[in-house]
């Protein structure tokens, strides 16, 4: 069903990410749903009065929206400087592999993601850390599983020990996560094993 939506209305539609497109390495920009982005502002019955058509959209849903902030306002929104622009999107519940994910567009996801944002570090050379075999194994032994599946909790998230090196020795892993990414991007099955290995080697000599 098509919204016909005003600019200021569709100022609010914000993309929609789920692990549908939220890959490990790679976060797929080709999406097909949208998120109405209404934060705490919207919790009165007049907040959404300027958008009418947004408006009566919701209130063909209020008997099941069970927001704090209802009956227009998202249930405790994230800022959205989160969303926007470079970030590292972790996948909370991961099967087999931790999943972190780049992506350099407006991505809004769920709860069930972490996003990670640094203004101190490269976030490819963080992607290629965190994707490694040996924050794997730490967060095997420091974090929480669920059998073989990883929970990526934000405090073992936080106390991951990131190492920052030299711009020479992050270059190195860069190089090789742009290619996984190139990869990744012109064939989602695009097997990059031998990339990997290669990271996993520089991460551990930068552990010692």
């Amino acid at each position: 069903h098509l919204l016909e939506l005003t600019s200021k209305e569709l100022g609010l539609v914000k993309p929609y990410f789920t692990t549908e497109q939220v890959k490990r390495y790679y976060t797929y920009p080709k999406h097909t749903l949208w998120l109405i982005y209404t934060d705490s502002r919207f919790k009165t019955p007049d907040s959404l009065n300027d958008f009418p058509n947004l408006k009566q959209h919701l209130d063909r849903f209020s008997q099941v929206i069970t927001s704090d902030n209802k009956p227009y306002g998202l249930h405790r929104a994230r800022e959205e400087k989160f969303f926007k622009g470079e970030k590292i999107i972790v996948q909370r519940k991961c099967v087999e592999h931790p999943s972190f994910s780049y992506a350099d567009f407006d991505t809004y996801v769920s709860a069930t993601f972490y996003v990670i944002k640094s203004d101190s570090i490269n976030h490819k050379y963080l992607l290629g850390l965190l994707n490694s075999k040996l924050i794997e194994f730490w967060l095997k032994k420091k974090g929480k599983m669920q059998g073989d599946n990883f929970q990526l909790d934000k405090e073992p998230l936080l106390d991951i020990p990131i190492h920052k090196p030299t711009e020479i020795k992050q270059n190195l892993i860069i190089t090789l996560i742009d290619q996984i990414l190139t990869l990744k991007k012109d064939n989602q099955e695009s097997d990059t094993t031998i990339l990997e290995q290669q990271i996993d080697n520089l991460v551990y000599k930068l552990y010692d």
